[in-house]
């Protein structure tokens, strides 16, 4: 039986985004010094930043996750004060998610640090290579379909 081939050097554009959203995904995954909230933490926190106050259901979904595991992040997140859970108005059983100042601040540290992580490796870039890397990432971002 033949094994299929994994890619270990970036030999086509595809395979160098593979390879990099590996390195950098195990990196920011990591704990780095100072973390107020775990890297799955964040992600959470990030999609509330970035879409507003959902219900948890309407959470998972955003993130393509199961409600159990974004209900155990929203209680750790609840507990620590980084985000507000309130009655939904419209069904007084359910409760809407909004990140919290104290959550912003947060999400802000970790992304600061990891910013600064990337600033470090492409110290030596010049502004050019840092503006086309930009460019090109935001291109390829608007292109991927949406999960």
């Amino acid at each position: 039986m033949q094994s299929a081939s994994v890619a270990t050097e970036a030999t086509t554009a595809e395979d160098a985004v593979v390879v990099l959203m590996l390195a950098v995904g195990r990196r920011f995954r990591a704990r780095m010094n100072g973390d107020s909230v775990e890297p799955s933490q964040a992600s959470l926190l990030h999609v509330l930043n970035a879409h507003g106050a959902m219900r948890l259901g309407d959470l998972a979904e955003a993130m393509s996750l199961d409600a159990s595991t974004v209900s155990r992040h929203v209680q750790q997140l609840g507990d620590r004060q980084l985000i507000d859970r309130e009655p939904d108005p419209g069904d007084g059983r359910a409760r809407i998610i909004a990140i919290s100042d104290a959550g912003r601040a947060a999400l802000k540290h970790t992304f600061d640090q990891r910013r600064a992580f990337i600033t470090e490796a492409m110290a030596d870039w010049s502004g050019a290579d840092r503006d086309r890397l930009r460019d090109d990432v935001a291109r390829l971002t608007r292109a991927l379909p949406e999960v």
